[in-house]
């Protein structure tokens, strides 16, 4: 199959890249060969991001570029030292294989989601919608748009080659790979510390974490990015123990990267710097640091100054941002950040609340963004007793322990985070998620010196494990179903994405030449037809506040930038119309036509569709020339 090979060829491309940028470095000779494999893939994943942009800004999104790009990173392999093999892998206990089937089980059903289409709203939004609008192109534009458009696109551009040469199947067999490739790296991580039961357990606790079950095979960029983190954390314990110049290159490459793929990139690079000045070597290393993180994370950054005035769009554009923008004026701008920011930060950020955020979103999660569906899970409160009385023990060696660097990199980032960051979305705690789940087992495991707490420490973990794979099977029935019930694709697309009842029927009775105004973003990728999306805050051209845009105006504004037909909801109960304001003024003056209408189901969960949908109504409507108005 031409997916599967393609992925093979990128997954080989990456263990090339990444093993030969540590042979640069002189860095495979002292790294066992499991290290070398799972950090080898972890650098080169940031490395061939980092490829993709100059190709796709010079107009190189096209089969033969990508290819040869592939095929040229995949004869790094070579470098790579053997692979492990069966004599070198220790011998498991009862206990060891019960977690390694479990593992199995879980592989399992990240291999149903692997090979179904993608359903995940932000995926089908700009995760994969964008990716799949450069290769469209065939080069990189610039989306004057903020949050998802305008925006580091570092791991993003992983998703170009794939899906560019395999399809959709090719991009989720990769998401799934990439998304796995982070506990293989943890696992390979922790074996440095502790046995290979609780490794085992760790991986299996990381990739059954709630948060991991919502995006790890998803096209979610933030477990991807804990590749980064591990990196860079590996990278600054290294250049401590050893005083060498290029593990703190590497930690800066890892740091990089994971600027170049989001915003918070930049505080963790902050204070992944913080921490490694803070040893006697801190000038030489915090130099070189600081240069590969320039050189790693500085294509967007650019690329956003160069079209909007503001590196960081759209965070600083009162002040660095161009006045002749139509698309995002610093009017707007101060509207958007009133809105967008209020509500993705509910909690005040406060001193006592930093110390009680954890057991909000795990004991209490209500009011904040997305924690309902993207939790931490039960595993932090369980074993934190056990942890805290490990790290007391162990109190004397903690300052010689690499596990120090692990911690700070964690709790520096989240202090950071929380009072820095834009928005309290558990899942942007994700990358640094595998620092905490190594110290926390570790510190632990070492509580259990005596045994009469390994007992309970062992029924911590497997309680985790339980409720969380159990929710993860009901998170993959979903999947299942599209292989054994679904009659099709489209059945399943149906099933699963709202409004998507519509989108066979626009692709295949409206033209290249129509341009599409949706409201439901997560239509934007399997839309053949060029398409708008709608929102009132996070583009200018169209506005679409109901309470200050009048009727003629908008479609003024609509027509300037060629909108030719509108999808929209459709509810005769509502109190402002049939239609969302201002759309239910266009059909009130005559200028909208009804082409077709599509009853179906919007649902707020595929896990539970049965108990939470509901019918909803799309029409696809025409615009009329502007003789409709009289």
């Amino acid at each position: 199959m031409i997916a599967v090979g393609v992925v093979a060829l990128q997954t080989a491309c990456c263990l090339g890249l990444g093993a030969s940028l540590l042979r640069l470095l002189k860095i495979d000779a002292d790294i066992t060969g499991a290290e070398h494999w799972a950090i080898a893939f972890a650098v080169g994943f940031g490395v061939l991001g980092w490829l993709v942009f100059p190709l796709g800004i010079s107009g190189g999104l096209m089969p033969l570029p990508l290819v040869t790009l592939l095929v040229v990173g995949a004869m790094g392999v070579f470098f790579l030292r053997r692979p492990v093999t069966f004599f070198e892998i220790p011998r498991l206990t009862v206990a060891g294989w019960i977690l390694l089937a479990l593992l199995g089980v879980v592989g399992l059903f990240g291999l149903l989601e692997g090979i179904a289409p993608p359903t995940d709203a932000d995926t089908l939004a700009y995760h994969f919608a964008v990716p799949q609008q450069f290769i469209a192109a065939g080069r990189i534009d610039f989306i004057f748009q903020a949050l998802n458009g305008a925006v580091p696109f570092g791991v993003q551009m992983t998703y170009v080659p794939v899906m560019a040469l395999g399809g959709d199947l090719a991009a989720t067999l990769w998401t799934m790979i990439s998304g796995w490739a982070a506990a293989a790296l943890l696992f390979v991580l922790s074996r440095r510390h502790i046995g290979i039961n609780w490794s085992l357990a760790t991986a299996l606790v990381y990739l059954t974490t709630p948060a991991i079950i919502y995006s790890g095979g998803s096209g979610h960029v933030e477990p991807r990015i804990a590749l980064f983190v591990m990196v860079t954390a590996w990278a600054t314990v290294r250049a401590i123990e050893t005083g060498r110049v290029n593990y703190a290159v590497l930690a800066g490459f890892g740091a990089g990267f994971f600027v170049a793929a989001k915003y918070t990139g930049l505080l963790f690079a902050a204070v992944s710097g913080l921490v490694l000045i803070f040893q006697r070597r801190w000038f030489r290393h915090g130099a070189v640091f600081g240069l590969a993180v320039l050189a790693a994370g500085f294509q967007w950054y650019v690329w956003n100054a160069i079209h909007t005035g503001d590196p960081v769009f759209p965070m600083l554009f009162q002040w660095l941002g161009r006045d002749d923008l139509v698309m995002w004026t610093k009017a707007h701008d101060l509207i958007f950040k009133q809105n967008y920011f209020s509500g993705e930060n509910p909690l005040p950020k406060t001193l006592p609340l930093l110390f009680l955020f954890p057991f909000r979103a795990t004991l209490d999660f209500t009011g904040l963004p997305d924690a309902g569906r993207v939790g931490l899970g039960p595993y932090g409160l369980l074993v934190l007793p056990f942890a805290a009385l490990g790290a007391w023990r162990c109190r004397d060696r903690i300052r010689q322990s690499p596990l120090l660097v692990f911690a700070s990199l964690a709790l520096l980032f989240y202090v950071a985070w929380f009072f820095g960051g834009g928005s309290q979305r558990l899942r942007h705690l994700v990358p640094i998620l595998p620092l905490f789940l190594i110290c926390v087992m570790v510190a632990a495991e070492r509580a259990t010196a005596n045994a009469t707490l390994r007992g309970p420490l062992v029924a911590a973990v497997m309680v985790t494990l339980l409720i969380q794979t159990a929710g993860l099977g009901l998170f993959s029935l979903n999947y299942f179903k599209f292989l054994a019930v679904d009659k099709n694709r489209q059945t399943f697309l149906t099933r699963n994405i709202n409004g998507y009842i519509a989108v066979p029927w626009i692709n295949a009775n409206l033209a290249k030449t129509d341009l599409v105004l949706i409201t439901q973003r997560q239509l934007r990728y399997y839309l053949s037809v060029p398409n708008f999306f709608g929102t009132s805050f996070l583009q200018a051209a169209v506005e679409m506040n109901p309470n200050k845009t009048n009727a003629q105006k908008f479609y003024r504004q609509i027509r300037s930038i060629g909108i030719t037909h509108l999808l929209l909801t459709h509810d005769e109960n509502a109190e402002t119309g049939a239609y969302p304001q201002p759309m239910n003024s266009l059909h009130q003056a005559g200028c909208l036509t009804p082409l077709k209408r599509f009853q179906g189901q919007k649902l707020q969960s595929r896990s539970l569709p049965g108990l939470l949908s509901n019918p909803i109504t799309l029409d696809v409507l025409k615009l009329e020339d502007e003789g409709c108005f009289k």
